[in-house]
């Protein structure tokens, strides 16, 4: 019977931690390459939420938000960003309400899309 100290226990840990080590440079690789693009979607959202806030928003402006929303969500949760990806969701549901089912869905919007923002600026951990 092995013990726990055994060295076979031990080169599992370590090839634990590498593999987790792996795969965050390979979540940071794919960020490098890609964040231009999820900015540029955010861009998007960012544009249907400030013309959402000022009552302008057209049903053009608010199907690529919503379109865009959907894709970030998507490409975050790949990327192990839960919260950015929660994020999204929630803008995504409240810019396809039509109208919006409260008045302070504007402003809520808004709020995510600066929250997501933020996320995004950290990138992956």
């Amino acid at each position: 019977m092995r013990s726990e100290n055994s060295p076979r226990g031990d080169a599992s840990s370590a090839s634990g931690a590498g593999e987790q080590e792996q795969g965050q440079s390979a979540a940071a690789r794919v960020w490098a390459q890609y964040r231009g693009m999820i900015f540029e979607r955010l861009a998007a959202v960012e544009t249907a939420a400030t013309t959402m806030r000022e009552a302008s928003l057209t049903q053009e402006v608010r199907q690529e938000g919503v379109l865009e929303a959907h894709r970030l969500a998507g490409s975050l949760g790949m990327l192990g960003l839960q919260e950015g990806t929660r994020l999204a969701r929630e803008i995504e549901h409240l810019l396809k309400e039509e109208p919006p089912a409260s008045p302070d869905a504007p402003h809520r919007v808004a709020e995510l899309a600066a929250a997501l923002r933020v996320e995004l600026e950290k990138g992956p951990a």
